[in-house]
């Protein structure tokens, strides 16, 4: 595809609609298996019964395929900051999904969240495009991703507090994310040279799967545990913070080198780490079903 900074960006924001319909739904619908049911894969199995989840999944598929169309033609450090811009939006779904209007914690997260998001896009390099990723570093990468979420996956269940849990399982999933971010990258690149369905014969979709998988399973077990402040901020500061450093690290792209820009994004990071903090812990929490 030939790169277009403002055709991605477009098709991010159109992908953080989504998100942000489709977390709202998934959360709800997490929120409601019982918490008997401990590890991550067989609360998605439970999931698969929910008609509200199926629906946000859905949801999620069209907002996952924009969100791959947009880092094939921008880089990960514009595409994926925008993608975050869904947590603001579902201010709105989840007020409207409650009939309430948005509490004055959450639009004071939005603000905050919104003119970090603009701060952190700005010092973005658009110009760079970079270069193909290294097949066995991706590989590498890929693979530690998965050993240390499945290691996590068995410590959680050992902490002696939820919000605790859901804060590992969160960041775990954002790791996660990040890295799966990276592969959709790499699978643009496969449908772009070998076509539809050759795409299929290369490595990268195959490997992106169960890592995508992974990573929701983690997420919907950190829905259950506990409220979404406890995950969703450090889930998706953790996935912009590595996609950023995976794609200088794999793609070649370039990072802000000036001290200002630096300054500019560290303090838009941290930003959106707080409003993304306000806007989840302004949200009531959906009750939990027990036994």
């Amino acid at each position: 595809m030939t790169p277009s900074p403002t055709l991605a960006a477009a098709l991010a924001l159109s992908s953080a609609l989504g998100f942000a319909f489709s977390t709202s739904f998934q959360h709800l619908a997490a929120g409601r298996v019982h918490l008997t049911v401990t590890h991550p894969l067989m609360v998605l199995l439970q999931l698969l019964r929910s008609p509200r989840w199926l629906v946000g999944s859905t949801i999620g598929l069209v907002a996952w395929f924009l969100h791959a169309v947009a880092l094939n033609l921008g880089t990960l450090s514009l595409v994926q900051p925008i993608i975050l811009l869904g947590v603001v939006l579902a201010v709105v779904v989840r007020s409207s999904l409650e009939r309430r209007l948005p509490k004055v914690n959450e639009l004071a997260g939005v603000a905050v969240t919104v003119l970090s998001l603009i701060a952190v896009v700005s010092v973005a390099d658009t110009s760079h495009q970079g270069s193909d990723a290294p097949t066995v570093a991706m590989l590498s990468v890929a693979g530690v991703g998965v050993v240390i979420a499945l290691l996590v996956t068995r410590l959680a269940n050992q902490l002696p507090r939820r919000g605790m849990a859901a804060f590992v399982l969160g960041m775990t999933a954002g790791m996660l994310f990040g890295i799966t971010a990276c592969l959709m990258k790499v699978v643009g690149t496969a449908v772009s040279d070998h076509g539809v369905p050759g795409f299929l014969l290369t490595w990268s979709p195959w490997v992106l799967l169960p890592c995508a998988f992974l990573a929701m399973s983690l997420n919907q077990r950190a829905y259950q545990l506990s409220r979404l402040s406890h995950s969703m901020p450090v889930l998706n500061v953790t996935s912009v913070l590595l996609s950023i450093l995976l794609g200088a690290l794999l793609f070649d792209e370039s990072l802000p080198t000036t001290p200002g820009a630096l300054l500019v994004q560290a303090i838009g990071l941290v930003g959106i780490a707080w409003g993304l903090y306000r806007i989840a812990d302004a949200g009531s929490r959906t009750h939990v079903v027990a036994d």
